[in-house]
């Protein structure tokens, strides 16, 4: 009797019952455009660059089910330059890198480095998803909005370490799914006796919405506890936005408050189906204030216009544009441009003029 194709089949009803179990998928996306950005006076910019429609990325993920509704799983989520090659920031895995415990029934907690819950309520009612000349985070600027310089400072490290974004030595735990269309999470993030510069920013935050009905609402707030000068730094999110038929139509207001300092951004936004593509349109207003009158009047608007045609389910050509118009001695900017100042007296004195964009390039998703 010939045991080989018994034996062979045994091995491969294993490796099945494995793979069932535990699975690894290797996925991202390379995006790549060229850009114009033009500062008033003070000159313009041409430059190629990375992730304008979607963040070139390259993602490692794993789950392997436990049994009994539970699993455990990873992800791993570092930045890539399409434009140069290079990759990750200060850290490799420079936008998530977690590991979790999740079940069915009780939920999820989730340990490492990942978003903060602001950034995702923020990026969900944005038509750009905060990406590229029109994105709404181009007043998350540490040289232009008071609230984020006064808490943060303007260092280089300061700047890529800030807790708008993403944070390091995060304890998460998120509802199961299956609740009606509700969500929610919790986050804790240590300190370490470190400091913000460093990445070691000590805060705790949440997020909550519904979505159903075409609908989607959410709030969230993260509280950074170790700012510069002690004092706590806030961050808040509301939003709400209404999809029908491949239409969307979206509204929402993020607060940054340190000490007297405030600054209220709000956008609108839509997306419009459009044959192959989607065309999206974007307002948001900056509304900074302070100790003294003239950091009120020191306010900004942003107007953004795009459109993304879909050459497949992986890849599609885009066109942004985009202006902001700055009010007082305000120095907002869209990325790529030339060095401004709000200073008088300086060569590139840009204080209350404009900053307008055009950008177009390719994004293939793998």
């Amino acid at each position: 009797m010939n045991t080989k194709p018994l034996w062979a089949a045994g091995l491969g009803l294993a490796c099945v019952s494995v793979m069932a179990q535990s699975t690894v998928t290797l996925s991202g996306t390379l995006d790549a455009g060229v850009r114009r950005v033009k500062n008033a006076s003070v000159g313009s910019v041409t430059s190629e660059v990375s992730g304008a429609n979607s963040t070139s990325k390259l993602v490692i993920r794993g789950t392997e089910d436990l049994g009994g509704g539970l699993s455990a799983g990873f992800f791993l989520d570092s930045t890539i330059a399409a434009d140069t090659g290079s990759a990750g920031g200060l850290q490799f895995w420079d936008r998530r890198s977690t590991v979790s415990l999740a079940s069915t029934k009780f939920g999820e907690f989730r340990l490492g480095r990942d978003w903060v819950p602001t950034h995702l309520a923020w990026s969900a009612f944005d038509p750009f998803s905060t990406l590229g000349v029109a994105s709404a985070n181009t007043f998350r600027s540490f040289a232009a909005s008071r609230a984020l310089g006064q808490a943060f400072g303007t260092a280089p490290e300061a700047q890529a370490a800030n807790p708008t974004l993403r944070v390091s030595n995060a304890i998460e735990y998120f509802l199961p799914p299956g609740l009606g269309g509700f969500y929610g999470t919790v986050i804790v993030t240590k300190g370490e006796n470190g400091t913000t510069a460093a990445g070691f920013t000590k805060g705790n935050g949440f997020r909550a919405g519904w979505t159903g009905h075409g609908f989607h609402a959410a709030a969230a707030q993260f509280t950074t506890r170790n700012a510069s000068g002690g004092q706590r730094f806030q961050d808040q999110v509301a939003g709400l936005s209404y999809e029908f038929s491949g239409h969307r139509i979206s509204a929402a207001q993020r607060r940054w408050r340190f000490g007297p300092d405030r600054m209220v951004s709000t956008q609108l936004g839509a997306v419009i189906a459009v044959g192959a593509g989607q065309v999206k349109l974007s307002y948001v207003h900056a509304d900074q204030s302070g100790a003294t009158a003239a950091q009120s009047a020191n306010d900004a608007r942003l107007f953004g216009a795009g459109y993304v045609h879909y050459l497949s389910k992986r890849t599609a050509l885009y066109v942004h544009a985009a202006r902001v118009d700055n009010r007082g001695t305000a120095v907002f900017t869209i990325p790529g441009g030339p060095a401004v100042s709000a200073s008088p007296t300086a060569a590139n004195h840009f204080g209350g003029t404009s900053s307008t964009a055009f950008e177009s390039g390719i994004r293939h998703d793998f």
